[in-house]
């Protein structure tokens, strides 16, 4: 599954469940450089080895006294002549900055190393991405994720590598340089036939969302539910379409009946907004339904005026709606009823949890010219998922485009999660 494109769409921000962490300074690896002393293999200069040898044999000493040292290193850098002189130098200098905590002489002894190009092939992916995380600390971002590229490029693995070369560009105010990264990583595991990184997956969003770029996040988020469904990632890819998508209240109902099936219904809110977009006067069953489980969840408050009447009318409707529902459906069904009747008559049905029945009926509203065909497709994937025919569920939403072409998708990601058997599972917050 490919990703789509970025873009740049704002909205108001909203807070994400599923925090990741910053990235902060980062202490670079140690490693063991190869001794001036030994030079079976290597050219050093005679200049260089009169000037700088003794520096060596002092740096092996008990105790060196290592701020002289640098000043005598100093000193003699004009006897870099070879590759081999320039590799030497290079460990010294990076030798003496670890022992005086001084990162800017680390980098700089780790950069003259890897520009001698004498270090060795095995430890060169190493190298390389400690020379990314000192520039990283330093600050110099570009030169920082090139090496770190460069590094893994060569086979070295970090599991922080990928967060500090996204970070390259979030510093550098390259919001949407740092997410086309991270969406390339994930199309090459897809291509490799890999599940993508739960952790790129994660910070993608969290970057997304933090930046206010809702088709990026919905894309990100709508992945992570697809691979590592858990309440806190649906709950977070919802709230993304949710808060920065214009919906009607019928396209909202939709979204919500999604979050319902999940089990990521969490407030008040998540219980008003349902009840307020099934509207008691059409749907009075899956009111009353949705209603009793956020009273018995402690969510509403019996109190409350908005509750009390959506119960109340919801309660005395549902009825009356059910003993209706042949003669609508047998009204829905003759030759000259129109698409909206049958697609009315098959939100009668799904509000019942007839799915069956609604599933017909919105397949003959699809038959009918004037259908409104992005409602009735989304609504008969529904019908499919809640009947367990997965894959045609998946077909059907596939064919949904327009407003709700992200609430199908998220849908297509649950019977997605359904056909293969993955539950949703609780995350436990970090």
């Amino acid at each position: 599954m490919a990703i789509r494109t970025f873009s740049s769409r704002k909205a108001s921000k909203l807070a994400i469940a599923a925090a990741v962490m910053g990235v902060g300074a980062f202490g670079a690896t140690a490693f063991d450089a190869p001794a001036f002393a030994q030079k079976q293999k290597a050219e050093y200069s005679d200049e260089f080895i009169k000037n700088f040898g003794p520096i060596d044999a002092a740096m092996n000493e008990e105790n060196p006294d290592y701020a002289a040292l640098l000043t005598q290193a100093r000193a003699v850098a004009g006897s870099i002549n070879t590759a081999d002189d320039r590799m030497a130098y290079g460990s010294t200098l990076e030798k003496i900055g670890t022992k005086m905590s001084d990162p800017a002489l680390r980098r700089e002894g780790m950069e003259m190393m890897l520009e001698s190009g004498k270090v060795p092939a095995a430890a060169l992916p190493q190298y390389s991405y400690i020379a990314g995380q000192l520039a990283f600390n330093m600050e110099d971002y570009v030169v920082a994720r090139e090496r770190m590229q460069e590094a893994l490029a060569l086979g070295y693995e970090d599991p922080q590598a990928s967060r500090l070369i996204a970070a390259t560009y979030s510093r550098t105010d390259d919001v949407a340089g740092g997410l086309a990264y991270y969406a390339q990583q994930v199309n090459d595991q897809v291509k490799a036939g890999q599940d993508p990184s739960e952790d790129v997956l994660r910070s993608a969003f969290q970057i997304a969302a933090d930046n206010d770029m809702a088709d990026d996040a919905a894309a990100f988020g709508t992945l992570l539910v697809k691979y590592y469904p858990n309440d806190v990632y649906w709950a977070n890819a919802i709230a993304i379409e949710r808060n920065y998508t214009e919906y009607s209240e019928s396209e909202l109902l939709d979204l919500m009946r999604l979050l319902r099936e999940v089990g990521a219904m969490r407030n008040a809110r998540d219980y008003t907004d349902y009840i307020d977009a099934a509207n008691y006067r059409r749907l009075p069953g899956e009111v009353e339904s949705v209603t009793k489980e956020g009273l018995n969840a402690g969510l509403l408050e019996r109190n409350d005026t908005f509750v009390s009447e959506a119960l109340s009318e919801a309660t005395s409707r549902a009825p009356g709606l059910q003993t209706d529902l042949a003669e609508l459906e047998r009204d829905a069904k003759a030759s000259s009823a129109d698409a909206s009747l049958a697609l009315a008559t098959g939100d009668s049905f799904l509000n019942f949890n007839q799915n069956a029945k609604a599933a017909e009926l919105y397949e003959l509203a699809l038959t009918r010219p004037g259908v409104d065909r992005n409602t009735a497709l989304t609504r008969l994937g529904i019908a499919q998922v809640r009947m367990g025919d997965y894959a045609a569920a998946q077909a059907t939403f596939d064919k949904v485009d327009g407003n709700r072409q992200g609430i199908a998708a998220l849908w297509d990601a649950y019977a997605s999660q359904q056909a293969s058997g993955t539950a949703t599972t609780t995350a436990t917050a970090s």
